[in-house]
């Protein structure tokens, strides 16, 4: 076995390290960013709202953000929660008969066809339709039936961490006098 063949297979067992890594502690991901958001959920509601404003803006300012991180927290659990698709659905299988379209590629592992932009996951063990990619804060892979949760988690997020810099800046800025 010369140079080439040692790295290759070096490079195969460190791809198996990091796979059984990612298998373990996908579960422990996605509860910290579940603890992650709640935290902050949490620190909004209990410190800076209450401080910010009172009456009818307060209620509407604390109803946004009820809405904003209920979207955040839905979309997050939906992403991970929902199967990302299969080519072993029956429902691919017979959407792929009718269209016409042949075998082209096969997947040795899943042994099972692979429709186009079909991926094998070496983390989940399954083959993933329209795969984008494993994440492991979901602790799923993006695929064909949770892309749009996976995305509007990320909009949502993206509009939750905006309103939490809006709502904390000026507190933290004055030190803490400007609530």
């Amino acid at each position: 076995m010369g140079v080439t063949g040692r790295l290759v297979r070096c490079c195969n067992v460190m791809e198996l390290i990091g796979d059984l890594f990612l298998r373990v502690t996908g579960p422990v991901y996605f509860l910290f960013g579940m603890s992650l958001i709640f935290s902050v959920v949490w620190l909004l509601f209990t410190v800076i709202l209450p401080k910010t404003r009172d009456g009818v803006s307060g209620a509407a300012l604390s109803t946004f953000t009820a809405w904003v991180f209920f979207n955040t927290k839905f979309n997050y659990f939906m992403a991970a929660r929902t199967n990302p698709g299969s080519p072993r659905e029956q429902e691919v299988q017979v959407l792929c008969a009718e269209a016409g379209a042949g075998v082209r590629r096969w997947c040795h592992r899943c042994e099972c066809p692979k429709p186009e932009l079909t991926h094998h996951c070496k983390v989940c063990r399954k083959c993933v339709l329209k795969m984008d990619h494993h994440c492991p804060w979901v602790n799923n892979c993006v695929g064909h039936r949770n892309y749009r949760y996976f995305f509007n988690f990320l909009a949502w997020l993206w509009l939750a961490c905006a309103l939490t810099v809006a709502l904390t800046w000026r507190p933290a800025w004055h030190g803490g006098h400007g609530l």
